[in-house]
């Protein structure tokens, strides 16, 4: 076996154990529910301090070999100060041992072996293990085919509605499964890389707030509009990703199209007890449990296969009161842009009566004036006549018919104005002759 390299010191951040204080309390209460085990939070007390680490690295892939200058690396972890210290690092002989010895304990301080594979790194916590002589690193050959990650229980749970502003808190754990004997990585080199050669799920519309944490190893979320995807290496084995976010609804609910292109063998619904109904396809029927001291209702379907896509459904979630909707109509500005169109409504209103009477009233007007006119014409007429038959230019019959004429013209305009008589314009029976 080779001999032990000089020591090296290297600060950096304590990345491995979960880091989201919520998850501890979330996967708790899923865990008493019954939804299946998260090997990465178990706890372990802590063994007594030995001076001398002794391993071997394997190869789990079926015909896969461990390099002859692969590198072991043994780190102290500091969780009080939140970072861990390279301490020395080795390269395992032919037979793929190792060992670290002249160990010094330290008060806080803990150890960690881990194999440096690349992409995918292994690793051990010492605290967790009783014989520090019989420590076992696996390593696999990568592949970037998802045809054998594969999804065993998918749970989606709403633990909390504000029907005021008709948001819902959403957590969803999904287990999920790599059955093949390679490690899945993404070539993050390719140039053709599209999200669907990424581990991905889908997340209902207008999400928001997205978290999410995971057992599997270090890796990026990439958000995009229709969920995440993540670079995350999937070595075989099982494997529980955590998310929360918040989701908006208008109406009395939302619509979410699950898809499903690792199949699943299980999903399950909760919604709080009174807060709506729950339906998709291949659902069983609606049962109520108990979480925590919480009432939910739970619907169920299993075995989806891959590629499949189920039509959700939440409906008759709670509404914000008349009284809520009132309030924060006025605590918004949306009632000064109300109060604005209707007060613009009504003065376009006002303003076109206004000139719709303006210009009845000057029709009204011109038509009196051309009446007016007309009967002062005829009046002219009549006393230019008599003038005439006065003047002996026009004979008797002659002037009589033309008289009557003009009268009865005259009689006739006098029915725009009642009030008016033909004499009052001057008209009378004519001279006497």
């Amino acid at each position: 076996m080779n001999g032990h390299s000089s020591v090296i010191t290297k600060n950096i951040p304590l990345a491995w154990p979960v880091r989201l204080p919520g998850f501890f309390l979330i996967a708790t209460v899923l865990i008493s529910f019954g939804f299946g085990g998260f090997g990465g939070l178990s706890t372990v007390n802590a063994q007594s301090f030995q001076s001398e680490i002794k391993g071997v690295v394997v190869n789990g892939t079926e015909g896969g070999v461990v390099p002859t200058d692969f590198t072991v690396e043994l780190f102290s972890v500091d969780e009080a100060a939140n970072q861990i210290i390279e301490q020395v690092s080795t390269t395992v002989g032919a037979d793929g041992t190792f060992s670290f010895g002249n160990l010094i304990s330290s008060p806080g301080i803990t150890f960690r072996v881990v194999a440096d594979a690349g992409d995918y790194t292994p690793s051990v916590d010492l605290s967790g293990v009783e014989n520090w002589t019989n420590v076992r690193l696996t390593i696999y050959d990568e592949t970037t085919s998802l045809d054998d990650i594969s999804v065993t229980s998918y749970v989606m749970m709403i633990p909390t509605i504000d029907a005021r502003s008709r948001q819902a808190g959403i957590l969803t754990v999904i287990n999920i499964s790599n059955r093949g004997d390679r490690v899945w990585i993404p070539d993050l080199e390719d140039p053709g890389l599209t999200g669907l050669d990424l581990l991905r799920f889908n997340l209902p519309d207008g999400f928001s707030d997205l978290s999410v944490e995971s057992e599997l190893p270090s890796g990026n979320i990439l958000e995009i509009n229709t969920g995440f995807a993540m670079t995350n290496p999937v070595p075989p084995g099982d494997a529980a990703i955590l998310m929360s976010y918040i989701i908006s609804y208008e109406g009395d609910g939302f619509e979410f199209t699950l898809k499903l292109p690792y199949g699943a063998d299980q999903v399950r619904l909760l919604l709080p007890d009174g807060g709506g109904t729950i339906t998709g396809k291949g659902f069983g029927s609606i049962e109520s449990v108990v979480v925590t001291d919480s009432v939910f209702i739970s619907v169920e379907g299993d075995d989806y296969p891959a590629g499949d896509e189920i039509a959700i459904v939440f409906s008759g979630m709670p509404q914000p009161t008349p009284l809520q909707t009132l309030s924060d109509f006025f605590q918004g500005r949306t009632y000064v842009i109300v109060i604005i169109w209707v007060v613009g409504v009504a003065l376009l209103g006002i303003l076109g009566y206004a000139m719709y009477s303006s210009r009845k009233n000057a029709v009204r007007s011109s038509e009196r004036d051309d009446e007016f006119s007309s009967r002062a014409d005829i009046v002219a007429e009549i006393a230019s006549l008599d003038e005439e038959f006065e003047g002996g230019e026009v004979d008797e019959d002659q002037y009589r018919d033309r008289r009557d004429e003009l009268k009865r013209l005259a009689l006739e305009s006098e029915d725009a104005a009642p009030a008016q008589h033909p004499e009052s314009f001057g008209v009378s029976e004519g001279p006497e002759k």
